[in-house]
C-alpha cells in the first residue's frame, strides 16, 4: 500500500510517499481502507519534532480521517462495510497515521461515520469538532448566551469553534483578516467578524460586551490581547501557536478578573474520554446537523500541495482523497 511517511524530524520534505506492507489487524482491531484524511498544522510541526510527546519515526502522519472496515479481529464490534472515523489520540502521534491507504486500529480509538456527515465531512471534522468540544464544554463550561470569540476562525479549528458555540447557544466574535473572510464568517453564522489586525480591535471588543470565553488558534503575542479582552471570570482556550511560541504577559489582570488558560489536547485524552466526548458533541451537534466547511481537497499524491495550501490561510479545513483511487 501506499503511505506518506518519515524517517527523521526535519523539514516537511522529509515526509514522502512509500511503499509499504498493509498492516493486519489484531482480535480486537479493524483494517480500515482510508477514504478521505485531513491535514493539519500541527503534523508539520510533528515532522519538525516541535511535538511533545510523539514517537520516534518512521510512521505515517494524519490524525484526520474517515474509512471503510474492510477486515474486523475476533473480538471487534465492527463489522465489514462499516463507515468509521478516527478520534483516536495516538494516531499519526504514536502510531501509524491516517496518510495512508490502509489503518489498523483498535476498536475503542475509532467511531462510527455521524449519518448527516459525507466521508469527506468526517475527516474534516472528527479533530477540530473534539479539540472545541475539549475548550467550550470540558475546559470553560460555557453556558447559552454567554459570548465566545474565536481567532483564526476562517481555518479548520476557528469555524468548527463557530459552530459548536452556536449549537451550544452562545453568541459568537469572529476574528480574522480580509473583508472577504469576514463576509463570509457573517454569511456561515457568526454574530461578528472583525479583523484580527484591527489597531482598535480591544476597544471595539469591549463595545460588544468583551468575551466570557475564548479560543485562541493564533497564540504568540496574540494572547497578551487575549487577556485583555476577556471579562471577569473569563476562560481562554489556548488551540494553536500560528502567531508565534513566544508571548509577554502581564499577571495583574489574570489575577483581578479570575481569568482561567487552559492548554488544548485532544491527544491526551484517553480511548474511553475520547468515545466519551465523541458521544456528547454528536449529540449538540445532530439537531443541526451541523457540518464543517472544506476549503479544499487534494488528490493523495499531492499531500505536500495540500501543506503548502494552508500556509495561505484556507476557508476551512483541507484534507485529501480519495485515497487509493
Amino acid at each position: 500500500m501506499k503511505s506518506w511517511r518519515f524517517h527523521e524530524f526535519g523539514h516537511i520534505s522529509n515526509l514522502k510517499m512509500e511503499e509499504v506492507a498493509i498492516p493486519v489487524p489484531a482480535q480486537d482491531e479493524v483494517l480500515i481502507k482510508m477514504q478521505y484524511a485531513g491535514v493539519n498544522p500541527a503534523d508539520k510541526f510533528l515532522i519538525m519534532g516541535l511535538y511533545p510527546g510523539a514517537s520516534e519515526p518512521p510512521y505515517a502522519v494524519g490524525r484526520d480521517g474517515c474509512g471503510t472496515v474492510v477486515e474486523a479481529g475476533r473480538d471487534s464490534k465492527y463489522k465489514e462495510g462499516d463507515q468509521v472515523i478516527t478520534p483516536s489520540a495516538p494516531v499519526g502521534i504514536n502510531r501509524e497515521g491516517t496518510l495512508a491507504e490502509y489503518l489498523t486500529l483498535p476498536d475503542d480509538q475509532v467511531y462510527m461515520l455521524p449519518h448527516w456527515w459525507t466521508p469527506m465531512e468526517g475527516a474534516a471534522g472528527t479533530k477540530v469538532f473534539l479539540t472545541c468540544w475539549q475548550a467550550l464544554s470540558n475546559a470553560a463550561n460555557l453556558r447559552a448566551e454567554e459570548t465566545v470569540i474565536v481567532s483564526g476562525a476562517s481555518g479548520g479549528i476557528g469555524l468548527a469553534g463557530l459552530a459548536l458555540a452556536k449549537a451550544m447557544g452562545a453568541k459568537t466574535i469572529a476574528l480574522s483578516r480580509g473583508t472577504a473572510k469576514l463576509e463570509k464568517l457573517l454569511q456561515l453564522g457568526a454574530d461578528h467578524a472583525l479583523d484580527i489586525g484591527d489597531p482598535d480591535l480591544i476597544p471595539k471588543i469591549r463595545a460588544l460586551g468583551g468575551a466570557d470565553v475564548i479560543l485562541d488558534v493564533v497564540g504568540g503575542d496574540f494572547l497578551a490581547k487575549c487577556i485583555e479582552m476577556a471579562n471577569p471570570y473569563g476562560r481562554i482556550g489556548v488551540i494553536g501557536a500560528l502567531g508565534g511560541i513566544k508571548c509577554e504577559i502581564d499577571p495583574v489582570p489574570i489575577i483581578f478578573k479570575r481569568l482561567q488558560i487552559n492548554g488544548m489536547q485532544v491527544s491526551l485524552y484517553e480511548a474511553a474520554e475520547s468515545q466519551a466526548a465523541m458521544n456528547a458533541l454528536l449529540k449538540v451537534l445532530e439537531p443541526g446537523k451541523v457540518k464543517i466547511l472544506i476549503d479544499k481537497v487534494f488528490p493523495f499524491d499531492q499531500v505536500q500541495e495540500a501543506f503548502e495550501h494552508m500556509r495561505g490561510g484556507p476557508m476551512g479545513k483541507v484534507i485529501v482523497g480519495p485515497i487509493g483511487e
